[in-house]
């Protein structure tokens, strides 16, 4: 019997949820199931910040992951993808050249830091991007502290406000500041910025908002109200995607995240499912969706039941996407939980403190147990507010 190829393209959190949870599903059929990721290990993308404040966050090797489950690692990247044939092309790290067929192909190639709307942001600041970066930014940190350098961290999202709090508490001395083009705490409710400014005064940061950065030179930050000189710039503002599936003749929106219907598949080429930051689960579901591990996680899942259940032949409800709440750490003591209606507004109902720290961090192990257990992955449906049309799909986990 001719083995079904499926193969999937990244090694983050969606890829390796649904290279395991295909593996379970698909146990005893005759399938064939390739992880391809560029890079040898798992790493926890969540805790860059805290890499950078010199913590130890975990790396896991991908076939360490993946041991037991019958799934091929494959450390390549890929180059090409051909979908009429079904056919990758993969260049290893001596830059060697190979051919993957597939049947069905689950993209979940992420998303990175887009450091080219602003001039001189990719020659002169740095990013939290990847390990590599996050890295280079926790070896330059020190010196700049001991002489009470200046940080200047652009973007006040979640990214931006975990990242300029770990690095004022870790390093005391250092002048810190952070400036964006939004209102502080603009994706808050009221508690949550007032809890904010708190944590803020104490760290002594400085901000700077509704400021729109124009150019990044060799030592300034210039905003339409003026310049800010810095030691070390750090940029957090904005996520592009591989362009990858544009190249390859793939339907993808105006951000190249490869446009899909309900069930992830794309709309252009129905053996591909897009999974996490490089697909456009928003337009596709008519829920708003952030690029973030808590959404990536679930679709990785989905995708996985639903190739499964179009293999057996059998009907698979679409994919709903529920944001209940969202965690940023505060340094290693605090932290705020931020509660959302179905509408991605911000809820008056916070957590704070010690005890938000302690679910944050709870979250970001169970980010990796999920992906290490991907069996243990359901959704249930959740009836929404009155006046409501649409349902919530919740990740959650059960005996």
């Amino acid at each position: 019997m001719k083995k079904t190829r499926i193969v999937v393209l990244g090694g983050g959190y969606s890829g390796v949820m649904a290279a395991g949870r295909l593996a379970h599903k698909l146990r005893g059929q005759s399938s064939d199931i390739t992880l391809v990721n560029a890079a040898p290990d798992f790493v926890q993308r969540i805790r860059f910040h805290q890499l950078a404040a010199h913590q130890a966050p975990d790396r896991i090797p991908l076939t360490e992951m993946l041991k037991g489950t019958g799934v091929k690692f494959t450390q390549s990247r890929v180059t090409r993808i051909d979908p009429r044939g079904h056919e990758l092309t993969l260049q290893d790290s001596t830059g060697n050249n190979q051919m993957l067929q597939y049947d069905y192909l689950v993209y979940a190639l992420g998303s990175f830091v887009d450091t080219s709307k602003v001039p001189g942001v990719a020659e002169y600041a740095m990013t939290l991007g990847t390990e590599a970066t996050s890295i280079k930014l926790r070896d330059n940190l020190p010196e700049i502290a001991e002489h009470a350098g200046h940080l200047v961290v652009c973007g006040g999202g979640f990214t931006g406000i975990e990242a300029v709090t770990e690095l004022a508490e870790t390093y005391p001395k250092l002048k810190v500041t952070l400036i964006t083009s939004d209102t502080f705490g603009e994706k808050v409710s009221q508690k949550g910025r007032n809890y904010l400014k708190g944590i803020f005064d104490r760290l002594q940061i400085n901000v700077i908002d509704k400021a729109v950065i124009q150019q990044i030179t060799p030592h300034e930050v210039c905003y339409d109200g003026g310049a800010l000189p810095y030691d070390i710039c750090l940029w957090t503002s904005g996520f592009a995607v591989p362009q990858l599936a544009r190249q390859s003749g793939i339907k993808v929106n105006e951000r190249d995240q490869i446009v899909i219907d309900d069930h992830l598949c794309s709309l252009s080429h129905p053996d591909i499912y897009a999974v996490g930051d490089a697909a456009d689960v928003a337009t596709a579901t008519g829920t708003p969706a952030r690029l973030a591990c808590a959404n990536a996680i679930p679709m990785g899942a989905y995708a996985a039941d639903e190739i499964a259940a179009r293999i057996s032949g059998t009907a698979h409800r679409p994919h709903e996407v529920v944001d209940f709440y969202r965690c940023m750490s505060l340094g290693r003591s605090a932290a705020l939980l931020q509660t959302y209606d179905v509408d991605d507004q911000p809820k008056e109902m916070v957590l704070t403190g010690r005890l938000a720290a302690l679910a944050k961090e709870m979250i970001c192990r169970y980010t990796v147990w999920a992906v290490s257990n991907p069996q243990w992955m359901f959704y249930q449906h959740r009836p929404k507010s009155e006046g409501a049309n649409r349902e919530s799909t919740a990740a959650a986990l059960v005996s």
